[in-house]
């Protein structure tokens, strides 16, 4: 089953893993099914190297991108099923 935006949740640093985490959750699941997804600050300067400079610039830029890093977290969701996203 697909992955779908938890509108409520906030974004949050992880320093420890070098990382932006958010939920999501599964769609249609019963009851709500929340995952935890993380995306590195190496996987956002991907999409565009020259935009992290630090921590601000990573939270803009996952924003700005964040329809495609939901869409890859429901993806690989969908292919590998539970556990690390």
């Amino acid at each position: 089953m697909p992955l779908v935006a938890d509108g409520k949740a906030k974004t949050v640093a992880h320093d420890e893993l070098w990382a932006i985490g958010f939920w999501m959750i599964v769609k249609g699941a019963r009851p709500i099914r929340p995952v935890r997804v993380f995306v590195s600050y190496e996987a956002l300067a991907q999409l565009d190297p020259f935009d992290i400079r630090d921590l601000a610039s990573a939270f803009e830029h996952f924003e700005r991108f964040r329809a495609r890093i939901e869409a890859a977290a429901s993806d690989k969701f969908d292919r590998d099923g539970r556990g690390e996203v």
